[in-house]
């Protein structure tokens, strides 16, 4: 499994949700991409995450409005890893990124 996210050296662990993306970037979150992932900042709660590349595909890919299966193919093709693991992999990031509240439940 790749792991996506780092919280203070502590991994951040969580159920797969699967299915589409199904989520938005909460208000108040910020992000920087660099070559090596990115950093996101909870502004309200005053807490910052790191990222690596393959989560940075995954943020990129939520604030697009990407189904999950797009985004797995992405991160499949990108670390030359099977599909159905990159799916497992990103469905558990973004379930991760709203178990933080980075991420909230997109309304339809």
């Amino acid at each position: 499994m790749l792991s996506f996210l780092s919280r203070g050296g502590k991994k951040v662990s969580n159920d797969c949700k699967k299915g589409t993306a199904g989520f938005r970037i909460a208000p108040g979150v910020k992000v920087s991409v660099h070559s090596k992932g990115m950093v996101l900042i909870h502004m309200s709660r005053g807490i910052v995450f790191s990222a690596n590349r393959a989560g940075a595909i995954v943020w990129n890919a939520v604030s697009e409005r990407w189904p999950l299966d797009r985004i797995a193919e992405s991160i499949s093709c990108e670390f030359h890893i099977p599909a159905r693991d990159a799916q497992q992999d990103a469905a558990e990031f973004l379930a991760q990124l709203a178990a933080e509240g980075l991420l909230v439940p997109d309304a339809k």
